[in-house]
């Protein structure tokens, strides 16, 4: 289009030749932790001579903040994206758009968040292969013009094993590739037993959560399906970064102490940075 108003972004067109220079756009579903990974970002980058950041810089949200809260640190582009796949997809659409117009060179798409993991160690960063749907299927489905359309839901394998290398002697936690079930849901549709409505019994949880894990499936989270199938239908090589706060085979409430809980969470980042600088210094 000669002119295009990205209104959840609050940026136009004619603001994308600023992000010519992107490479690598992380996304995460808070807008508070999204904010504290562009902090550890910019001083990281700058430590380590692979970004000029001024000294003492902070980085601020730029443009509208009421959906989405978006950072730029040298070639990284931040964004939060919310909670489920409608609210990814809005951020996914203006996102790509905005790198389109700005003519960035092939950027790395990044998702990083928790999940409740199947049958791994709490703490674990599990590297999405393939995402799967709630019927453990590999596709992502979209009503359009009154038709189904389905989608596959492979990401970049050469570039998972990457970024899974990029952190091997690097991170003191496991980070391991697996298959991530997407949802609809965070109660019914993830097999809970503790939401307002539930309609299953404790043993057809544990069947069905062991017939996940015995697919592939290494965590479960609200974007999977969505993220990957988005992202290569446009063709950007994509990965999806998941802390399993707890391991779903063990109990449906996360009980770790919130301390701990918020060193899980820096994790996923912690992966990504690892990557980024390792292709920055190349």
């Amino acid at each position: 289009m000669d002119g295009d108003y990205l209104y959840h972004l609050g940026l136009t067109k004619d603001d994308a030749p600023q992000f010519s220079d992107v490479k690598f756009f992380c996304t995460g579903g808070s807008a508070l932790r999204i904010g504290e990974f562009a902090q550890v970002v910019a001083d990281e980058l700058s430590a380590a001579g692979l970004a000029d950041v001024p000294f003492g810089l902070r980085p601020t949200p730029i443009a509208k903040t009421d959906r989405f809260s978006t950072y730029k640190v040298g070639p990284v582009l931040m964004s939060n994206h919310g909670m489920g796949m409608p609210s990814v997809s809005i951020l996914l659409h203006e996102i790509t758009k905005l790198l389109h117009y700005a003519g960035a060179d092939d950027p790395v798409y990044m998702r990083l968040g928790s999940s409740g993991g199947v049958g791994v160690e709490p703490g674990t960063v599990v590297a999405t292969t393939q995402g799967l749907n709630g019927l453990l299927e590999p596709e992502f489905t979209l009503p359009m013009l009154g038709k189904t359309v389905t989608r596959p839901t492979d990401l970049d394998a050469g570039l998972n094993a990457e970024i899974v290398a990029a952190s091997e002697g690097a991170a003191d936690f496991a980070v391991l590739p697996g298959k991530t079930m997407g949802t609809d849901c965070f109660y019914e549709g993830q097999a809970r037993l503790d939401g307002a409505v539930c309609e299953h019994e404790e043993q057809e949880k544990m069947n069905f959560l062991r017939r996940a894990h015995e697919a592939g499936v290494r965590n479960i989270e609200m974007e999977a399906t969505q993220f990957a199938a988005f992202t290569g239908r446009v063709g950007v090589r994509a990965a999806i970064l998941c802390v399993a706060l707890l391991n779903r085979l063990d109990g449906d409430q996360v009980l770790t102490p919130v301390e701990t809980l918020m060193e899980w969470d820096t994790r996923p980042g912690e992966v990504a940075l690892n990557y980024i600088k390792a292709e920055l210094r190349k």
